[in-house]
């Protein structure tokens, strides 16, 4: 365990919880060490938070729940492996816009190894006649590598900020 700073504050941070990025993202290719973390009131979005710039992090979802289906295979996963795709979202500018995803560079994780990968892809397609997967949790294969966090409401007697600050703690 080692005590990593992020934009959550500084947090530790099991070695089971780090994350490789083998194939790295385009504008960051210098940064190879990352934690997921999931804030309890975030339903299935995870935060894919780099531990060597403490302000960079990505908001992440499984790409499902856009409802979208990858047929394609990112040239780092052997034959025989599998992996979790996970797709960036994109926060709307305005509050009536919805969220969107990052359609065109989704990231694969591979559980076993601890390792992940964007990879672009020409295409996707959205699955067919398959809604968009409406759930309140991250995916289980990932759940023993994620960091979880619990909001807590700040001191009345604070004036930093009007949100609820963030600390971890077990899922």
């Amino acid at each position: 365990m080692s005590m990593q700073a992020t934009r959550f504050g500084p947090l530790n941070i099991d070695d089971e919880q780090i994350w490789t990025c083998v194939a790295p993202l385009p504008g960051f290719e210098d940064l190879r060490r990352f934690a997921l973390l999931h804030v309890a009131d975030q339903g299935p979005f995870l935060w894919l938070q780099s531990l060597e710039e403490p302000l960079i992090s990505f908001l992440l979802v499984e790409a499902r729940h856009f409802a979208l289906d990858y047929t394609g295979r990112p040239s780092f996963l052997k034959a025989e492996e599998s992996g979790i795709t996970l797709v960036m979202v994109i926060l709307p500018r305005e509050p009536e816009e919805s969220l969107k995803a990052n359609a065109l560079a989704p990231l694969c994780f591979q559980p076993e190894r601890r390792q992940f990968g964007q990879w672009i892809v020409d295409t996707q397609e959205s699955s067919t006649g398959t809604p968009p997967v409406q759930g309140n949790t991250p995916p289980l294969a990932l759940a023993g590598h994620i960091l979880h966090l619990i909001t807590q409401p700040l001191n009345p007697s604070s004036q930093i900020a009007p949100a609820g600050q963030v600390t971890a703690g077990a899922a």
